[in-house]
């Protein structure tokens, strides 16, 4: 059977599927579901910022770290200072939007007072398209209303570092590649893949998603030249004034990081060191995230791309089976969305706290999934973002020192990740069986 024939066997017995529009609600519904959506918003954060801080030690900083970076990048640009030529600017070339936006502000303090409202901003617009993708995905004004609360009830989960870094922006470009694939608008789904590149690279990982999507060759061409503009564009300039030193600031420093504490890959030595202590070192570079020398630590810090890159295929593989059924049943792109962040997370040698931002628009949507199934991997990643927050920042000091308890705590939601990735690679699987089964189906007879 040919995939359009999948496609339409699936679409006649019913199920929801990329080409479906559902019914669409009221311009009064839509208008009261999005200012639902923003007032659960500021919830969330009345939430974080008025009881989370009490609870959780070192939540609510008057300048943490990172946004004294930002400060500093934003003044030296100011002063007439081009990243990577002039000074070490570890970020792509869009990360610099983010970071400018609270141009004149006279302070450090000023600036992150200004770049936290810059954050809640980029919430709220995250919730209104989480939500919007929601309207597309089910038409119903509760499950979308439901898809809204889940997204404010991850944001609280994720604590205050969501005003502390730029990732919101991620999770933005994330939920807005989402929702174009619900509209099945390939090109400007693939152009939010490339921006995501030039803004944090990893949401690459999605365009071989958005091609698989499209399936016919002239919309994956747009799709690829859309994507290809949002990651090259935004480079020029910086690799025209200076390719060596854009080089060597921007890819030299991400390649010289170590093994991150907290990634997955340095769980196994952690546990190692709980049962024989003195087995791990901890590094703390200056502006860095802290690594671990160990014993076989550089071998796995090496071996991170190509476990990536496999996880990735991986993914793929189980995608390209379900194709089918995949293009035919729009409730499960969320599913492959988050399995394919979820490949890149748990591979790379870097997993900061601030990562688990980028799947929450896609936690949310499956969360309030229609088929049970779909919500189990999203439930468990949504169990791995409070463990998250509870490591970082309250006992990010206690890691530091290797404390068992810390160290407990990090390879637990690390244990998590890699089960929501199973999870989620488990329910793809099942897709296609899902998809015979209705195939194989008589179709319901037309109405009289």
């Amino acid at each position: 059977m040919t995939d359009s024939a999948h496609d339409d066997s699936r679409r006649v017995a019913g199920a929801p599927g990329l080409a479906d529009s559902p019914k669409p609600l009221a311009r009064r519904e839509l208008w009261l579901l999005f200012a639902a959506a923003a007032a659960l918003q500021f919830v969330a954060w009345a939430f974080v910022v008025s009881v989370l801080r009490r609870i959780v030690p070192l939540l609510w900083e008057s300048a943490s770290p990172d946004v004294a970076r930002y400060a500093f990048i934003a003044e030296s640009i100011r002063r007439g200072s081009w990243p990577y030529a002039q000074f070490q600017f570890e970020y792509p070339p869009l990360t610099l939007v983010p970071l400018l936006i609270p141009f004149h502000s006279a302070t450090v303090a000023a600036y992150a007072r200004d770049f936290r409202i810059e954050m809640l901003v980029v919430f709220t617009l995250t919730a209104l398209v989480t939500t919007w993708a929601a309207v597309r995905l089910w038409g119903t004004l509760g499950r979308s209303l439901a898809a809204a609360a889940a997204f404010a009830a991850a944001v609280a989960a994720s604590g205050m570092i969501g005003l502390n870094r730029f990732d919101g922006t991620v999770a933005f470009v994330v939920a807005l590649c989402v929702l174009f694939l619900a509209y099945r608008r390939w090109a400007l789904a693939g152009l939010m893949v490339g921006l995501g590149f030039s803004l944090k690279l990893m949401p690459i990982v999605l365009l071989p998603l958005v091609l698989v999507l499209a399936r016919r060759w002239r919309l994956v061409w747009w799709a690829t030249l859309a994507a290809a503009a949002g990651a090259v564009i935004p480079f020029l300039p910086f690799v025209a004034r200076d390719p060596g030193r854009f080089w060597a600031s921007l890819v030299g420093g991400q390649t010289a990081r170590g093994l991150q504490i907290e990634s997955v890959a340095a769980s196994p030595f952690l546990l190692r060191d709980v049962l024989q202590p003195g087995s791990v070192t901890v590094v703390v570079p200056p502006g860095g995230s802290m690594s671990i020398l160990a014993a076989g630590a550089q071998v796995a810090n090496a071996l991170a791309p190509l476990t990536v890159l496999a996880l990735t295929m991986v993914v793929y593989l189980v995608i390209w089976r379900v194709r089918g059924a995949l293009r035919a049943d729009a409730e499960a792109v969320p599913v492959a969305v988050l399995a394919l962040m979820l490949a890149a997370m748990c591979g790379n040698k870097v997993l900061s706290p601030q990562h688990m931002i980028w799947v929450l628009p896609v936690v949310a949507l499956a969360l309030v999934a229609k088929r049970p199934a779909f919500r189990v991997p999203a439930a468990i990643a949504f169990v791995a973002t409070i463990l998250t927050q509870l490591e970082y920042p309250g006992m990010y000091m206690s890691l530091m020192h290797l404390e068992h308890t810390a160290i407990l705590v990090v390879a637990a939601r690390n244990l998590l990740l890699v089960a929501a990735l199973v999870a989620a690679l488990v329910v793809l699987w099942r897709l296609q069986r899902d998809d015979q089964a209705v195939a194989a189906a008589p179709a319901a007879d037309p109405p009289a």
